[in-house]
């Protein structure tokens, strides 16, 4: 410290409190980044790294203040905090050390403005104490208010609900950053604070508000989660079954997201998301949205009507959050304003079609006082709030003084300039004004050496290449007014606003309820239009019959059309409970699962759904192992997922959840992953009793339906024809009679060579097991020529997992085995 300079030591001591976040230390018309910040964003933002001085040589980068929020938001983004450092006073009025100080500190999951916020997600900030042997969890979304809370004494229900809530941002003691670091490999921003606070809410409020540096008085109060009140749905399920985004691509499109989503507002698509990840158990709610989802389907021109009011309405949650914050710009309020504008209409077409008194839209607000105090802003006002010409004519006679002042100024200034012509004789003679030198009147500089401005009382402003300016008494007494009264109409308009915020803010709790009225509206008539377009049906609840008749699957029938998919059933009871799917890779065994889900999830959403007709039990959870990804970055392998995900459903599982095991098994050898795919049928059918839909292509599981009598055979059929296989999708009683597997990979086109081979292979195995009269799949293979042989052979065989294998793998170990076996 004793060798730096005065700034430098500022800056250091500023620092000291903000070691975790990269501190913008305003300098005049710059942020400023120093020491080992200024390495390390010269990296992520891609800017110049310099030095303070030569003498020194502490590292420095800057970004200028107009447009620091890109660089701000990239390192956001990248999961960093940035700490602002502004400058407390006025430089010009000060002598000496200019006075600055950190006035916010923004975080990933603290953003309440434009700061990286994509606006059609929630942007969670989430706060775990770990009290003994309980979790506290507090999130929220701070940008909308929106917050929440549960407890839980089961870590694998925390894991799940974490996992589902994806926060930004974790806030947590030191026991809580261990036990996120043991569930998650790659966590998000983990801030440890001390373990002071009593609960999860102080612990987050407390640090919001000291990141912010002020109270957030528009955080609604909290909502208690209780997980046994929705349908349970892991991160897992949530990323196999596709529902807000596409598995391969990590997009919406192909996502049941994508496929309900019609809405016209950023909150009902935020809104949309919530719904869809966290279905209703309760069956009155859900029929409650049915109800207005068909009273919207009955009555057309009105829902139209609603949807174009809806579309200009923008994002009055985030808008009210920012006007709350303080940051609101005049451009908001607009949009705050012409959002509240079509609410009448709204509340008139809910009226006119029932609904108004529904217990979704009871006491619908218009917040007609709130609009007709935002009517005073100028639809052009000027984005920032320190530009002036904010407010419309006749709101504030002070006001309309000035700008008639500065309106009146331009005519004299007009009649001035002509008058001087006049006098002077100097016919080009031209009027101006700059910020350095104020109001002036231009001469040529020819005409200029023969004008003798003294006689006239003219005195010279600034000299110029090709002219002269020069300035009056009379000008300079207006340029005096002029000034004045912009200023002061500047001043005033920003105090007005500040004024009129302030006075918005008061209501931010009826704005923030009337926007949670809009989102649930926009959702709703988007389940109408998805119904009224794709021809769904309302699905009718039961106490545990599943009967879906012609069941499709929502996103698959949409790529493909309606014409080209095959329908199909699934009739459950408590008598009949498991579905043991059979049949070839590529049928449609995965798909006629998932739309049984999708079906499921849909109509607890209170959504109708893609089939002719459709009776279904209020599922209290779905489980699902669909798919074969290893997760590299943790070390597990397929198998071990496979496990993990079966163990989840088995522990958890209950009579009335829904289970989707797809292809079991295969991610170990033959023998161990039809021993454990055995078993878990059994346990299932034994002690659970979930309705359950397992594919497989064991295909001696099959014989188990004489022993579960809760256990049916299905299978997709295909079909062969002129050596070529057909796959006709649709799902009839009894298993699979071949498993059509060289058939499969001709259509991949695997080298002719190989299937030529395999299918000699397989006539082979066929006629060597012929008089044993044994299934071909649990053939034991045996060669007299060569036993020895054989056997190494055999395992070879045995250890094989051709799901991994590429076509010349497949091809150079079948040359192999031929050449061991010759």
């Amino acid at each position: 410290m004793s060798n730096v300079t005065p700034m430098m030591k500022q800056y250091l001591s500023i620092k000291e409190n903000y070691q975790d976040a990269f501190l913008f230390f305003r300098l005049g018309d710059f942020y400023e980044l120093f020491y080992d910040d200024a390495v390390e964003a010269a990296k992520l933002l891609e800017i110049t790294l310099t030095a303070r001085d030569k003498t020194s040589k502490v590292p420095m980068a800057g970004v200028p203040h107009h447009s620091a929020t890109r660089y701000i938001e990239k390192l956001i983004n990248l999961g960093h905090k940035v700490a602002i450092c502004e400058q407390m006073e006025d430089p010009k009025l000060v002598k000496g050390m200019v006075q600055r100080e950190v006035v916010r500190v923004i975080t990933p999951g603290t953003l309440i403005d434009d700061f990286g916020i994509e606006q059609d997600k929630s942007n969670y900030i989430l706060s775990l104490y770990v009290n003994k042997d309980t979790y506290e969890v507090v999130y929220g979304d701070i940008s909308t208010g929106d917050m929440y809370q549960f407890k839980t004494q089961d870590i694998d229900t925390l894991y799940t609900q974490l996992s589902r809530i994806n926060a930004r941002e974790i806030v947590t003691t030191n026991d809580g950053e261990t036990v996120l670091k043991n569930m998650f490999t790659d966590p998000p921003l983990i801030t440890v604070v001390e373990h002071s606070e009593e609960n999860a809410h102080t612990q987050l409020l407390s640090y919001i508000e000291t990141q912010n540096k002020q109270k957030l008085t528009h955080l609604k109060d909290i909502v208690e989660i209780n997980v046994d009140l929705h349908l349970k749905l892991s991160q897992s399920t949530i990323s196999n079954l596709e529902l807000v985004e596409n598995l391969q691509t990590k997009k919406q499109k192909g996502s049941l997201y994508w496929y309900l989503n019609q809405t016209e507002t950023p909150m009902g698509r935020r809104k949309l998301k919530r719904l869809i990840e966290s279905p209703l158990i309760d069956v009155n709610e859900i029929k409650n949205r049915q109800d207005v989802v068909q009273v919207l389907l009955d009555n057309f021109i009105e829902r139209e009507d609603i949807k174009a009011a809806l579309n200009n309405v923008y994002d009055i949650e985030r808008l009210t959050g920012r006007m709350s914050f303080g940051n609101i710009d005049v451009k908001g309020f607009v949009e705050l304003r012409d959002s509240l504008e079509g609410l009448p209409d709204v509340y008139r077409l809910l009226s006119s079609i029932g609904l108004i008194d529904n217990v979704l839209f009871k006491d619908f607000d218009v917040l007609s006082d709130v609009y007709s105090m935002l009517k005073v802003l100028k639809s052009d006002a000027p984005k920032t709030i320190r530009e002036g010409n904010i407010f419309e004519s006749g709101v504030s006679e002070k006001l309309d003084e000035l700008r008639d002042l500065q309106h009146n100024s331009r005519e004299w200034l007009e009649n001035y300039l002509e008058t001087e012509k006049e006098r002077t004789n100097i016919k080009n003679m031209k009027i101006g004004f700059n910020k350095v030198f104020g109001y002036f009147l231009e001469i040529s500089k020819g005409q200029a050496a023969t004008f003798n401005a003294e006689n006239f009382g003219y005195d010279r402003r600034q000299t110029l290449t090709n002219s002269e300016r020069y300035i009056t008494p009379e000008l300079k007494e207006m340029e005096d007014k002029i000034l004045k009264a912009e200023d002061e109409s500047v001043i005033l308009e920003y105090e007005m606003f500040v004024e009129l915020r302030d006075s918005v803010k008061l209501h931010t709790a009826r704005l923030q309820r009337t926007s949670e009225q809009l989102s649930i509206l926009d959702c709703l008539i988007s389940f109408a239009d998805v119904s009224n377009t794709h021809q769904l049906v309302r699905p009718t609840f039961t106490d545990g019959e599943l009967e879906i008749i012609d069941g499709r699957h929502p996103i698959v029938e949409k790529m493909l059309g309606e014409r080209t998919y095959v329908p199909n059933d699934v009739v459950m009871d408590n008598d009949t409970f498991i579905y043991l799917i059979t049949g070839p890779n590529m049928s449609g065994k995965s798909t006629y699962m998932r739309q049984v889900a999708m079906i499921t999830i849909m109509a607890q959403i209170g959504m109708n759904v893609p089939a002719s007709s459709c009776k279904i039990p209020v599922f209290d959870a779905i489980f699902t192992r669909i798919g074969a990804s290893d997760d590299l970055s943790s070390g597990k392998s397929t198998f071990m997922i496979e496990m993990m995900e079966a163990n989840d459903a088995l522990k958890h599982a209950t009579k009335n959840s829904l289970i989707i095991f797809d292809e079991l098994g295969r991610g170990t050898s033959t023998y161990d992953g039809m021993a454990l795919a055995e078993a878990m049928l059994k346990y299932i059918h034994n002690h659970i009793g979930a309705k359950t839909l397992f594919s497989t292509h064991y295909h001696e599981l099959t014989n188990l339906d004489a022993s579960l009598h809760h256990l049916m055979n299905v299978h997709v059929k295909a079909s062969e024809k002129n050596g070529k296989l057909e796959f006709q999708h649709k799902v009839e009683k009894g298993a699979v009679e071949k498993s059509y597997g060289i058939q499969v990979a001709e259509l991949a086109d695997l080298p002719r060579e190989v299937t030529i081979e395999a299918r000699k292979v397989l006539k082979r195995l066929e006629e060597a097991n012929y008089d044993k009269k044994e299934d071909v799949t649990q053939l034991e293979l045996s060669l007299e020529e060569d036993t020895e042989t054989f056997s190494v052979v055999e395992e070879k065989i045995k250890a094989l997992n051709v799901n991994y294998m590429s076509p010349i793998e497949a091809l150079t170990l079948l040359s192999e085995l031929q050449d061991e076996l010759k």
